[in-house]
């Protein structure tokens, strides 16, 4: 086979598979944000080429950089691109200063946007045909270790493994696309329920769109305010770096909460079969976490992450497993206090089990849950959960340590089921506890288990404690 012929087939695959004619793609936009965080660096894209474009389909741009223009650009010239040769070599790309290259120093990235390390991998599907790229950039030169290449390189395994397990059939990416459903018989002859069905449908896809294009205007507004925060043109007063502050930061919760409803509505109902696949579980807590830092931020807290290398790969339905672990950090982020560290480990139990704990540090609280999570679930609160100096948990002990010392056998040790007791009182509307009762009731569809487990002299967190399929 030519290579012309290779390159007509990759062509009738990526239209066969209808990725170019979607507005969001979730397993891209996934990736962008947890490679970005992850690499630390201000640029992460996906690009699809077709005969004579690159076109961005997801993004993560750093909101401290003024990369405005960036968040509008839609499409570069193939010959200008840096996929082009990804596509052509199926080879990742890695240069230390795209400045000094003699091949890529007069592109279009790099005159316009000021891009200078540039590392991209390919996106290949199933068939062995290269669609586009997962690229990262930086604004000055740097030297992408192997660890972070090979990080990358998985990402983009999975983004890819994701988007045809979602997009398996054309049928299914028929639908995807439409943005109105073509009725199966006349209208002169359709029921009055499909009429409502079908309106329902149309609403719901206006929704999805409406929020994909919120999320444009509230990134530039973000990148716009902090250029301005850093008086890169001209001096301010005291006043206007509060209230531009004040600006950004709203702008980050809002979009947020743009988020969470995307990733609220891209959950199959609950009478569907579960849809299992392998994921990696430090990447779904890296990008879960950074949708809810705006939110700790703003209540003064960090949330800190810990999955252990053997512990990163299980066979679970990601769509779950992502709702659960959301609205079980949001939850304790909303209860814990100012000042608070918001612990999320995941770990194997002897049975092979996923075992995700979530809790709160402080450094005069101790570790365990905030006490109006202990009396939702009917737990006493004691006096004082693990002071400082007990002699068994604080905050200037190692983590590592502080987590044996809890895992270690304690004749108090309880552990209390959360649904049951959830559905026992009455709850007040809020948000945050409606997101609890329904992380639980996830967990119980996943066949697991979400427990308040704990004792008052080591404390208690939450743990869910979900099957391993594979």
């Amino acid at each position: 086979m030519t290579e012309i012929d290779r390159e007509q087939q990759r062509l009738q695959a990526l239209v066969d598979s209808g990725l170019l004619e979607m507005e969001s793609i979730p397993p891209f936009e996934e990736a962008v944000q947890t490679v970005a965080r992850a690499l630390d660096v201000p640029i992460a894209v996906v690009g699809l080429l077709d005969r004579d474009w690159q076109w961005i389909t997801a993004r993560s741009l750093d909101a401290r950089e003024d990369l405005t223009a960036l968040a509008t650009l839609k499409r570069t010239k193939r010959s200008e691109s840096f996929c082009n040769h990804i596509v052509e070599t199926q080879q990742l790309l890695s240069i230390r200063d795209t400045a000094s290259h003699s091949e890529f120093a007069h592109r279009f990235l790099v005159g316009q946007y000021g891009v200078r390390a540039y590392l991209g991998v390919p996106l290949v599907s199933a068939a062995g045909h290269c669609f586009g790229t997962l690229a990262v950039m930086d604004l000055a030169p740097r030297r992408f270790a192997k660890r972070e290449v090979q990080f990358v390189e998985l990402a983009a395994r999975l983004a890819m493994r994701e988007v045809e397990r979602m997009y398996a059939s054309i049928e299914t990416l028929a639908e995807t696309r439409s943005p109105m459903p073509m009725p199966a018989t006349p209208l002169a002859t359709s029921s009055p329920l499909e009429d409502i069905l079908s309106t329902n449908q149309i609403k719901t896809e206006l929704l999805d769109r409406l929020l994909q294009e919120l999320r444009t205007p509230l990134t530039s507004v973000m990148g716009m305010t902090s250029v301005l925060n850093r008086e890169i043109y001209g001096p301010l007063r005291r006043k206007q770096k509060e209230y531009l502050k004040i600006i950004h930061d709203s702008g980050q919760y809002l979009l947020s909460l743009v988020e969470e409803i995307l990733m609220l509505r891209s959950l199959k109902e609950s009478s569907a079969a579960r849809s299992l696949t392998s994921i990696d579980m430090e990447m779904l807590c890296q990008q879960v976490l950074k949708t809810l830092e705006p939110v700790a931020r703003r209540r003064e807290q960090q949330i800190n992450e810990s999955v252990e290398a053997v512990d990163r790969i299980w066979t679970l339905d990601k769509d779950l497993v992502q709702q659960i672990l959301y609205h079980a950090v949001s939850r304790v982020v909303h209860a814990a206090e100012t000042g608070c560290t918001v612990r999320v480990r995941v770990a194997r139990t002897p049975e092979d089990a996923m075992e995700l704990s979530v809790w709160a540090s402080h450094p005069w609280l101790g570790e365990s849950l905030p006490a109006s999570e202990l009396e939702l679930c009917g737990i006493p609160v004691p006096e004082n959960v693990a002071e400082p100096n007990d002699g068994v948990l604080d905050d200037s002990t190692p983590l590592p340590d502080r987590i044996l010392a809890w895992e270690e056998n304690d004749r108090d040790r309880q552990a209390i089921e959360v649904l049951p007791e959830l559905e026992k009182i009455p709850l007040e509307r809020s948000r945050e506890k409606l997101g609890l009762l329904f992380a639980a009731q996830l967990v119980r569809l996943h066949g697991g288990t979400m427990t308040v487990r704990g004792s008052p002299k080591t404390g208690y967190r939450y743990v869910v404690t979900l099957p391993n399929r594979a």
